[in-house]
């Protein structure tokens, strides 16, 4: 994984007037712990053959890329001021204390975006069913802008991408089966996933619930919220309603191993000026997670997060 910037490509990249207090703790704080975490991270590889599951130069790395490509103006303020609270009195270890701050933000944002096993059922698992649903011969008709479960999230969301995913172009092949659509002499057919951009395990979350699992998932709101995506969570958390995951704008028709690369943080789309999306939170933060080294370190991450039930259908109201 490459190191952070430099001082000097740091200064380059935060060049504005109020950007100065997070170029300065950039430069006092975070480059020095990444350079801690990779003496300790070098000492204990010379030491084992065992790999370690999320060193802490990942944390500092995250930091440090998210101080330097927020994906909000707000985020970085968030980050800065909390990145300064690390060199706090109370703090024994200002180093330690972010990479601490490092290690919540890294499994925040696994847990937003890193798809859950289990959550978005396999194409063997729900074809038959699907196709039932198509037969019934009234997905195109009855498109719903917001539907509420996840079969007529995928129907209103094939009707609206034209029966084919949004990356390849394939035609949905039970759709052609059940005679919604119809491919061209050059068009390739495939299976399709309905794919959420926040995972629909994060469910009807209510902040009075006392589980572990359930704080766990309303805190991601509250994350939300502190990067300045208040919007996003005004769009899918609506308190007179409930959570809303199945929204259309949370929705993407994809061929399997797009699903796959999508849910693995190898594949996002940019947003487009001037067009509504919620994308831009989730390309941001990828292209984070890869530049840290993070996205090298999710699979063990997950799994650990997956046994503790913080994405478990069970806590979906």
């Amino acid at each position: 994984m490459p190191p952070l910037p430099s001082a000097d490509e740091a200064t380059r990249i935060l060049s504005r007037d109020d950007s100065q207090t997070t170029l300065n703790l950039y430069k006092t704080l975070v480059l020095p712990a990444e350079r801690r975490a990779v003496e300790r991270f070098t000492a204990v590889c010379d030491q084992s053959n065992a790999p370690l599951k999320a060193p802490i130069v990942v944390y500092a790395r995250l930091v440090g890329y998210l101080m330097l490509y927020p994906p909000s103006d707000i985020a970085r303020t968030t980050l800065t001021r909390e990145v300064a609270s690390c060199n706090d009195p109370d703090k024994s270890d200002p180093i330690q204390a972010l990479y601490e701050l490092g290690e919540t933000y890294t499994n925040h944002i696994i847990t937003l975006f890193k798809s859950a096993r289990g959550t978005t059922p396999s194409p063997a698992s729900h074809s038959s069913g699907y196709a039932c649903d198509l037969l019934g011969a009234n997905c195109p008709q009855t498109l719903q802008l917001a539907p509420r479960d996840h079969a007529s999230a995928k129907q209103s969301a094939l009707a609206r991408d034209n029966f084919r995913c949004m990356v390849s172009g394939k035609v949905d092949d039970i759709s052609e089966r059940a005679g919604f659509t119809q491919r061209l002499p050059n068009e390739m057919f495939t299976i399709t996933q309905c794919c959420h951009i926040f995972p629909d395990g994060l469910g009807d979350i209510l902040q009075s619930r006392a589980g572990c699992a359930e704080y766990a998932n309303s805190s991601l709101w509250t994350f939300l919220d502190r990067l300045g995506y208040r919007d996003v969570c005004e769009e899918l958390m609506r308190p007179t309603v409930g959570t809303n995951l199945h929204r259309l704008e949370n929705i993407l028709t994809l061929e399997s191993y797009a699903h796959l690369l999508f849910g693995r943080l190898d594949l996002w789309f940019e947003a487009m000026e001037g067009q509504p999306n919620l994308y831009r939170l989730h390309a941001a933060c990828c292209r984070i997670v890869h530049m840290s080294g993070a996205a090298d370190y999710f699979d063990p991450i997950s799994r650990e997060m997956e046994e503790i039930g913080v994405l478990a259908e069970d806590v979906v109201a």
